[in-house]
């Protein structure tokens, strides 16, 4: 029996050993389930896209009254149209004196307006009756600061509209020459506002825009870019002739609420690259126009500055051929380098030029020269050059050039007229004889922001290209 009760023990043991064993030992087990609400989707930026525009003139009833039907093409959209609530819109609208529109009665007043979601019944707030200038900056800047209050958001978008001229060395703060060139005209003051004045307005508004939209004709100047590029991420603007309805800021409006959901860098740029490549592209194929030559170019505002830096090196390296070519004659030139400064100039003189829709070296008027004769491809001016002349520093700074270029251009538009695969930005240029005859001097263009960190007017003084205008 003592026996028998050893071995209960004993099994009994080892069953409480064997028990304490499994419970030790790791068990699967069905994962837990939580009940968690699903996330939700991320909160678009906020746009506002401010709008400054100027009609064009009643009595140009093409160029003229197209820009201001333009306008209200693009304020009846908003009118219409209740937006989504991550895009604003203000606008800041000088009518051109004896245009009578749906919103317009024929005096050129000046007017402001806004519209969102919560306030898609704008009103027309007056600003200032024909003589109000638009040109200057404690105006521009007025309005901007208005916008923001009226309509704040994470990020604005200005726009300027209406005739423009890009640079020119006639045009200057408050000059009221006819025909020359500067950023959205007061066609009634017969004035423009000027590049000076513009940027002493984005000073004194005290705002960074995700995008400055330059929506006037030979607005995309590396002068003009440099100047604005401590204003914004990006530069959008054209080096030709652009057209009324290329803004379509209906377009603008829906690409904000259709594709930018975060705000990246990456987005964004898609989000031109489609507004310019399928809304715009559309809109100008659809017309009954033949258009010549239009591009757009969307400007990394963070990568200009090797931009100007490669320019500088560019124009460092070409004046010492010039003083060397002074210095050795042009027989001992063209030996070390192939050809002489001459040769060179001649080449030059084949530069990419800019003009606009239906213009052609026959059809060009005085009023078209005065307009279109002063901008070229930088780029193409730098390739242009090395090409002429066998010297590897010259080269190597004309593909530094093109490569910086490049690498700015985060979007580049271009009808297929335009004939170049690669545009690059406008830049003036001129020889020693137009720059005395043109007034370069007098006009300031030496204190350019461009020109002051390039030296491009030793250039432009110094070559004598035999340029076609």
């Amino acid at each position: 029996m003592a026996f028998f009760n050893y071995i209960r023990l004993v099994l009994s043991l080892i069953l409480a050993v064997t028990v304490v064993g499994c419970s030790d030992e790791e068990v699967p087990k069905e994962p837990v389930k939580i009940d968690t609400p699903d996330e939700p989707e991320p909160e678009p930026p906020t746009f506002t896209i401010i709008y400054y525009a100027s009609g064009g003139g009643a009595s140009d009833a093409a160029a003229g009254r197209g820009l201001d039907l333009a306008i209200e093409k693009s304020i009846e959209y908003f009118q219409k149209r209740q937006l989504k609530r991550n895009v604003k819109f203000t606008a800041c609208i000088k009518w051109s004196n004896g245009y009578e529109g749906k919103y317009a009665n024929g005096e050129g007043n000046t007017y402001r307006l806004y519209v969102d979601k919560e306030h898609p019944d704008f009103e027309f707030e007056y600003v200032g009756d024909n003589s109000y200038p638009i040109n200057e900056p404690q105006n521009i800047a007025d309005f901007i600061t208005w916008s923001k209050e009226v309509a704040p958001s994470e990020e604005y978008i200005i726009v300027f509209s209406g005739h423009g001229n890009g640079w020119h060395p006639e045009v200057g703060i408050n000059d009221t020459v006819d025909h020359t060139r500067g950023i959205l005209r007061d066609t009634d003051r017969g004035c423009y506002i000027s590049c000076e004045e513009l940027y002493k307005a984005l000073d004194i508004a005290d705002t960074h825009y995700r995008m400055i939209f330059l929506g006037s004709c030979l607005m995309n100047t590396i002068e003009y870019v440099t100047a604005l590029s401590n204003y914004a991420d990006y530069i959008l603007a054209s080096s030709h002739i652009s057209i009324m309805f290329t803004t379509e800021l209906n377009y603008l409006a829906h690409m904000l609420e259709r594709e930018i959901v975060d705000n990246s860098d990456e987005t964004f740029i898609q989000g031109i690259y489609d507004y310019l490549n399928q809304d715009i592209n559309t809109t100008i194929t659809i017309t009954d126009y033949v258009y010549d030559r239009i591009d757009f170019m969307l400007t990394d505002c963070r990568k200009v500055d090797p931009i100007v830096e490669a320019t500088k090196v560019f124009t460092d390296i070409i004046m010492g051929l010039y003083d060397e070519s002074d210095k050795i004659g042009d027989d001992a030139f063209r030996a070390k380098y192939g050809a002489t400064i001459a040769d060179m100039e001649a080449v030059l003189a084949n530069s990419y030029y800019f003009l606009g829709q239906f213009m052609s070296e026959i059809e060009i008027n005085y009023t078209e020269y005065l307009r279109q004769s002063f901008t070229y491809d930088l780029g193409d001016i730098a390739s242009k050059a090395a090409s002429a002349l066998n010297y590897e520093p010259l080269k190597v700074a004309a593909e530094t050039l093109h490569n910086v270029s490049r690498e700015a251009q985060a979007v580049c538009y271009a009808t297929p007229s335009v004939s170049k695969s690669r545009l690059h930005h406008s830049v003036t240029f001129t020889n020693a004889e137009k720059w005395a005859e043109r007034r370069y001097e007098e006009s300031g263009y030496e204190s350019s922001l461009f020109d002051q960190r390039t030296g491009w007017s030793r250039f432009l003084k110094r070559n004598n290209t035999p340029l076609k205008f």
